[in-house]
This record gives structure tokens, sequence and C-alpha cells, in this order.
């Protein structure tokens, strides 16, 4: 039974307000007791169990606030009268009165009237805890949200925190919050409780079925499943195909990414995919059930394809919109200049994948896409293209309204507070009903935004989810590109991020750390989206790598030592065929989800896999067992025939062994003096560098000098001290912004001259692209001022493995630096930064004029290798994006760059031994008339297998 006790929070005369009332109310549960004093401030939520109180007096704060345009006003005097609480809002004169439900394991707080309808947000609950927030504590308390009117900023989980507020735009009164405080190792199961009995979160419609989201979702096997894309070639005639497929992936599910398959917005499907409609869509979801595997539905959330029957022949009118005008005098159906009466000035005509932004214009019932506008009266939007998107061109009235519509992804939205918000909503139920899928990705969920501005995403992106899972008749593993506290509820799978393009291993690491951190909001995690990444040509071999096995052997490690399922993009059953490096890698794959799957590795086995940068290879024991034996892969690239970078030394951590490896050929460069160079900065006007910043106790300089000068008239002289005690962090930079944009377009390399100072400091050029490119990565380029003197260097490849270790004030965001490209025909910037500087100590550097350069083709013509004074031959031409794998005199392979075998190569010479300890290694080919070879050699070391103490 539910035991109410009233709380109420009501004006009283200000000439009889009270400093404090003498006690405040107190609320018991089994677990805890939360008590108030007089001034409405926490003093005490105990955790009875132990008799610790999680309120020190710096966290006794008022529980309870409210704002009123600019004024606040926190709880000042408290008191309780049988079931009814007095709050004292100062001098706000405001009246409201507040409910408290106490059930056995948690209590919910709820506003239930409110005086003054002007009140703009109302914190009714906010209480600081003495907790650490995690698992490893062994108290844990945290606030549930239990409708659309109450936002509480934390996931559901063990929080330091508990607060909710609610808004005047979405109404106060009703907003109701429950809180639950236990012992950590029972949060789980008393959310479940309260996330059950609340009639304001989201059930599917067969109660009997029990949930699989927010608490539940640790229980369900299911949501550990590893899934395939499918991006609209899953029919009923390639089915059979794709079963087959993700079977030897050892995979259990696929994902419908629709778009082509099925139209966003009403979900219709393609009938050239699907000529039965729904019909044919459920006979494929059929036959994949009777084969074991699940099937996803990915959409863009709430938004619609312009295709769609929403946009035409007719537009919907509850299409979004973010701007109205009018027009100032009537028009026919042929004018491409429509006058309005309002400004246009601050109309962006700036539009692209990720703006929030549209040239669209909506007229009665005609669309209209616009290319410029007057900026100054008249006002008016210009170069208009009548009847776009299907719609009939037609003349409009003086005075007649001018939409703007709303856009984002390429797709339009509907009005959030319409009606069309839910029939999007009950479109997606409809088609995960009727077509019998079983898991949901709202992909795009973090364009909610959109709908009712930034402030508002947490409100109309879960009313959308809501809505969907209200329509539901049977659970669905949801997946969403955003989160926030509301979404938890129905969330059954978390940590799916976007693939890598440089850095591989590195990226890993930083998923699976986010990912542990998520563990807190008890979800399964994914390890993908993964792709397996061919050599790219041209330009974008700077900013991508290829995956080879062991990148791929390292995500599986990781994903089976953290108990983490997979996602796979980019492989089908039309290409497969062409994918040669697949053949070697699905056995893999597989042998690796088996093993996840029975759960038959030991924990201490698993402890080691899950460490970061430590590697292996699982092999089979004599007895047919799983075995896992450490592994190290030594990288060196080779970016000149000096001998400074054509010997380098390997440290073997494990006992003697033969030496295995792998030479990639990477693309030559230009050379410094090509006519197709562009120049990149000279150094003529020092001045011009006005991006300067540098870390705490740094100090950094930048001047044209005349001496030394080994290219041009002047070289730049960059200079640095720090009083700092370590290296790491000591950073500075000096930049300079370009406007417009320099355009080094299939220019992606950098050539310079520098003279170091044998400092040992690190020197990074960086480039970065323009913002409306839409291309955020980190263009770094690493020298290490480790030599005197002048040393000619060509930078290609960005570098990523090092950026998220040296303490950059840039580099947290994964994407830009392990995923996103730079836009070369675009560049905003180019800077000079230095990091580990010398502690208390200094550096400096002179450098060439900097130019861009091309990439030519450079192939690495019979290689040699050197280990410790003995040599090796591979007589072949390796041509770039190829790569040579030797294992043993008899197993040494040339690959494509598609991981094709090419060739079967004799090696000459050898035997090549790594000795334990460091290994002197040196690499020699043949010299190319078009530009040196470049070439980054991988040696891997390998350790004695794992045993399962």
């Amino acid at each position: 039974m539910r035991s109410p006790v009233v709380l109420c929070v009501f004006l009283i005369g200000i000439a009889t307000l009270p400093a404090a009332f003498a006690e405040g109310p107190v609320v018991e549960t089994e677990f805890a007791r939360w008590e108030l004093d007089g001034t409405g401030r926490t003093i005490v939520l105990l955790d009875k169990a132990t008799g610790q109180n999680l309120i020190t007096p710096e966290l006794s704060v008022p529980f309870c606030r409210i704002r009123k345009g600019e004024a606040a006003y926190d709880v000042s005097a408290v008191k309780a009268e049988g079931e009814a609480l007095h709050v004292v809002f100062g001098e706000s004169g405001i009246e409201a009165i507040l409910r408290v439900e106490r059930l056995p394991r948690y209590f919910i707080l709820s506003v239930l009237s409110l005086s003054d309808a002007e009140v703009d947000e109302m914190t009714f609950l906010n209480v600081p805890l003495q907790l650490k927030g995690t698992l490893d504590d062994t108290f844990a308390a945290c606030a549930l949200a239990l409708d659309l009117q109450t936002n509480v900023p934390d996931i559901p989980g063990p929080s330091k925190q508990l607060l909710a507020t609610a808004y005047k735009r979405f109404g106060i009164p009703g907003a109701s919050v429950a809180v639950a405080a236990a012992p950590a190792n029972l949060l789980r199961e008393v959310l479940k409780d309260a996330v059950a009995a609340a009639p304001g979160l989201p059930k599917q419609q067969d109660a009997s079925l029990p949930p699989i989201g927010g608490p539940w979702a640790l229980d369900t096997p299911g949501n550990r499943g590893s899934y395939l894309f499918d991006f609209g070639s899953l029919t009923e005639a390639t089915v059979d195909q794709w079963i087959d497929l993700v079977h030897q992936l050892g995979f259990n599910q696929i994902d419908f990414h629709t778009g082509s398959s099925l139209r966003f917005g009403d979900y219709a499907p393609n009938p050239t995919l699907f000529p039965n409609g729904r019909a044919s869509v459920k006979a494929v979801t059929d036959k994949l059930h009777a084969a074991g595997i699940a099937a996803g539905l990915h959409t863009y959330a709430f938004f619609i394809a312009k295709d769609s029957p929403y946009v035409t022949p007719v537009p919907d009118p509850r299409l979004g919109k973010d701007a109205t005008f009018t027009l100032t005098t009537a028009v026919d159906e042929a004018v491409t200049v429509l006058p309005v009466n309002e400004s246009t000035a601050d109309i962006s005509l700036v539009t692209g994948f990720f703006a929030r932004n549209s040239v669209t214009l909506q007229i009665d019932n005609e669309l209209i896409i616009f290319a410029g506008t007057a900026k100054e009266a008249p006002f008016a939007f210009t170069e208009c293209k009548r009847g776009a998107h299907g719609t009939q061109a037609a003349a409009h009235a003086a005075g007649a309204p001018v939409y703007k519509l709303k856009e984002c992804f390429g797709l339009f939205t509907p009005d959030a507070d319409s009606t069309l918000l839910e029939e999007v909503a009950a479109n997606t139920a409809d088609t995960f009903n009727e077509c019998g899928f079983d898991m949901i990705y709202l992909d795009a969920l973090d364009g909610e935004d959109i709908l009712g501005g930034r402030e508002n995403s947490w409100h109309y992106g879960s009313k959308f989810v809501y809505e969907i899972t209200n329509r539901l008749n049977r659970p669905a593993l949801f997946e969403m590109s955003t989160f926030h506290h509301h979404l938890w509820c129905v969330r059954a799978r978390m940590g799916a991020w976007d693939h890598p393009a440089r850095a591989h291993k590195r990226f890993i690491d930083v998923h699976c750390a986010a990912n542990s951190d998520g563990s807190d909001m008890y979800l399964p995690m994914n390890l993908g989206w993964w792709a397996v990444k061919n050599w790219q040509d041209g330009a974008a071999s700077a900013w991508s790598e290829p995956t080879y096995p062991d990148d791929i052997e390292y995500l599986l490690c990781k994903a089976l030592g953290n108990g983490m399922s997979l996602s796979l993009m980019g492989v089908n059953p039309d290409n497969i065929g062409s994918m040669p490096l697949y053949q070697r890698l699905m056995p893999l794959f597989k042998r690796y989800e088996d093993l996840r799957h029975a759960g038959t590795v030991p924990e201490p086995i698993k402890a080691r896999l899950r460490v970061p940068r430590d590697e292996f290879v699982l092999e089979t024991a004599e007895d047919g067992a799983s075995r896992f034996r450490p592994a190290a892969y030594h990288k060196h690239k080779v970016d000149s025939p000096d001998p400074w970078n054509t010997a380098w030394t390997v440290n073997n951590r494990f006992a003697q062994q033969p030496a295995r490896l792998r030479i990639e050929a990477l693309m030559g460069v230009a050379p410094y003096d090509s006519p197709e160079a562009a120049l990149v900065e000279d150094f003529a006007d020092p001045a011009a560098f006005a991006l300067r910043k540098t870390a705490d106790g740094v100090q950094a300089g930048l001047e044209r000098v005349t001496d030394p000068v080994q290219a041009g008239e002047a070289s730049g002289r960059f200079t640095a001290s720090s009083s700092r005690d370590t290296a790491t962090g000591s950073w500075a930079q000096i930049g300079r912004a370009s406007t417009p944009p320099m355009n080094l377009a299939n220019k992606p390399a950098l050539g310079l001259w520098v003279h170091g100072d044998n400092s040992g400091a690190l020197l990074n050029l960086q480039v970065l692209s323009a913002a409306h490119t839409g291309a955020g990565g980190m263009g770094d380029h690493y020298i290490t001022l480790d030599f005197s003197g002048w040393r000619y260097f060509a930078l290609v490849e960005f570098e990523s493995e090092r950026i998220s270790e040296l303490g950059w004030p840039y580099g947290h965001h994964a994407y830009s630096t392990y995923r996103e490209h730079v836009d070369f025909g675009a560049v905003e910037s180019f800077s000079l930064w230095y990091n580990n500087l010398p502690p208390a100590g200094a550096a400096a550097c002179v450098l060439s004029p900097v130019k861009a350069l091309p990439l030519v083709e450079a192939p690495v013509r019979n290689p040699v290798l050197t280990v410790n004074g003995v040599s090796i031959k591979f007589p072949v031409e390796i041509p770039c994006g190829a790569s040579v794998e030797f294992q043993d005199m008899n197993t040494c392979i040339l690959y494509g760059k598609k991981g094709e075998e090419l060739a079967r190569v004799t090696p000459e010479g050898g035997p090549l031994v790594l000795e334990p300890g460091d290994n002197q290694i040196s690499f020699a080919c043949d010299a190319n008339p078009e530009a040196p070879a470049r070439a980054r050699v991988t040696i891997g070391t390998f350790g004695e297998p794992l045993t399962g103490e």
C-alpha cells in the first residue's frame, strides 16, 4: 500500500514570515531516511544499515527553488503540519503544494499545484550527496523522472546529486520524481519497481511480456548480441545469403538501415525491394527468425524524407518551421524573387548534412527553394526555384505567410507541438509491429534540438520515443544516437560509435574506456559500429589507414575481455567477394563471438584481455582448447632514405624468436621544389599569427630571421620556454587564420626544412578545415626535435596515436582525433605548436617556408630489412597501398589494397632473429625516380600463452 504524505507550499504574509520553523519533515523508506531542517535544507540522508549520513554541512542546501524571470527564490522556511508541509520562498509570495508518496523501497515527490502560473521553472528536488556516484559506492541514490514534465540531468544509476526541475513550457504542476536510495547492489532492483509502477513512463501494449530496457537491460541475453548492417540489399531474394554471412561471422542480428529500403517519415517499403510492401518485409524477418537472427529497424527518428507524402505533392501544414515572413505583394507562379516585409538579413544559405538550416520555403501548398536573399530593404528571397519537391507552382496573394522549413541531415522535420510528431512515431511503431522487427535504432535522434531548441531537446526527443514505445505490441531492443535521462527506461544497449579512420587500436581503447564508464547505467555495451577499412588512394591516405588482422584481433580481444557486443558495417553478400581480407577475418570474428557467448573464458584471462594497449593472438592448443598468446606490434614509419630515419630500435620483452613483420608501401611525396607545390607559410609577417595560447607556465614567440636559411629568403624562428616541472602538457600554439580559407586541394603533404636544437621537444604543424566544410579532423604532424642542424621533412599521415597522451588542449573528441578528415580545399588555419618542452627549459627551432605538396605513386622496390646485422631481401615491388607480410622463410605474401593475395614472395638471406631486449633494425630499398619510397614497417613479437590462473 502506498502511504501518501501531502507537502503544501503556500504564501505566508511577509509580516508574519518566520526566519525558520523549528522542525522539518522526515521521509523514511526501508533503506534510507531523508530529513529537512526548518529552513528547507537537507540535513540528513541516512544509510540506515550503516548509520552513515550522506549530507555534510557544505552539502546542506535548500531542497527547493523557483525562478521567475531573472529572480530566483530558495526555500527559506519549512514546517510540517500533519500531512502538510509549509514551505516559504522568501519574499516571493508564491504558493505551491507538493506531495510525497512513501513506498517500501523508494519515495515519490510530486508538484500538485502552483499559485503563480508565471513561474518559469521550479527545482523541486536538490540534494547533493557525499558519494562518488559510481558502482564503487556501497550505498547509492538516484532521482528518476516519472514523466515528460520533469527534467533530471543524470542518467539513472548511482548519482552524486538528486536533482529534478519542472518548467512552465511543459507544465510545473504534475511533475513527479522518484527517489531511490539503497545499497548499491539493490539499486537496480529498486529502479525496476519505480519504472514498472510509473504511469507516466512508457510501456509496450502486451504487459505480459517482460521489459528488456532500462533496469532490465542486463537481464536480457539478446541485448548482448552482435549485428551486421544492411543498407538496402536485404530482400526476399537475398535473405538466404545474408543468413549465411551472419552465421559465418558468428553474429546473430541484422540492422535494417532504412532510407532506401523504407522511406523516412511514413516508412513505406521500397516497392522495388519489397513488392508486397510490409508483407515482403515480414517474409524476410520471418526467415531471419527461423535462422535465429533478430531484425532491427534503423530509422532517422522523426525526420521526414523529401519524397514522402508529408512533403509532396502537397506539403503537410504540420511540417516544422523556424521562421515566418509575409509576402509584400502578390506573386504569380513564375517569379523567382519573393518580396517579404520582414528582414532577411540573418538568413543563412549554408546547408549541409549536420547544418540545422534549410533553403526551402512553404507558401500555401507550394514549396520553393531559394539561393539568395536581399539583405537590405526591400527584403526578398531571390533565385527561387518554384514548385520544388514535386509541389505545384502557384500564384500567391499579398500578405500570404511565407514559412521557412526546418531541415537537418537533408530531411524535413515535424512541428514538435503538432500531431505530426506523434504520427511519425505511430508509423515507426506500426512498421515494427507489422513487419516483425525485434530492435529499433533511432539514428539522428541527436538532431532533437531542432524540434524546440537545445534547452528543450530532452523533452521532445523523449516524447517521440515514448510515443513509439506506447504503441509497440512487444518490447523492442532500443538504441539511439543520443542519450539522456528519459531515454534510459527503454534503452536496451549502449555504446555504438562510428568507426575510426586511423589509429584504430587507440580509438578502441578510448571507446572501451567510455563504455566502461557507462557501466553505471546498467546497460550492455556495444563496441561498434566497426568497419574493415581498405587502403584509400590519393589525399585520403593522409587521414585514412587500412585495418589489418592485428587491428581486428585487438578489437575482438577488447570486446571479449570487456563483455561487449559488436556491430559491423560495410560488408554484405554483394561485396564480400570483392573484399578478400574478410576471408581471413571471418573465422576470427566467429571464434571470438562463440567464446564470448559461451562464457567459457576464465575471468582472470578476460581481465588480461581488457587491459588497454595489451595485445594477444587467439590460438588453438593441442587439446583443441582456445588460448591467448601475448603479442606486441612495433611500428616505424620510414619517410626518407636518410640514416636517421631508416634505423631504429625494437624492444622485445619476450624470449628470443624469429622475426615476423609487415611492410606497407605508403604514398610518396612530390619534391619541395615541385611546380605543383603551394606555399602555406613563408613567415613574412609573424604578426599575422594571431592564434596564440599556451599552457600555464609556458611562453612562446615567433620571428622572421635571415640566418640560418635553408630555402627561400627567410625562415621562421619558433621559440618556447617552460617553467613547468613536467614535459607532458607543456604546450604552446602560434597560428594564423586564413580568410578566405586556403585552397590546398590534392596537396595533403607538408614539406619543410627544420633546424633542430636537440631539445627533445615536440613540434607540431597543424592544419584545420573551415567549419562550414563539416570536416572536423585534427591535421596534426609531429617532429621530435632530437637533432641539431637542418633536416628535411615530408609530412603526410595525421598523428592520432599520441594525441590523447600529450595533454593538448584539444583532441578530447574521439571523432575529430580518429575519424574525421581535413578538407584541404578549405584550410582555415595553420598553426605551429610545441609540446614536451624540457622541464624548466626551452626549445628553439628554425623553419623554412612550408609548402603543401601533392602525393605521387612511389612503390617500394626490393626492400631489405636488417635485424641485428642480419639482412633479408624481399625481391618484389610493393605498390602504394599494398603490403608484404612475412611469417617465415616459406610464408611471405604480397597483399593488394583490398587484402587480396597478389603473389608469393621468396625472401633472400636471413634468418632474422629478435633477441630479448633491444634489437637494432634498419630498412633500405631501391631508389625511385618518382620520389623517395615511404614505408611503414611493423614487427610483431610474441610471448608464452596465458594460463587460466
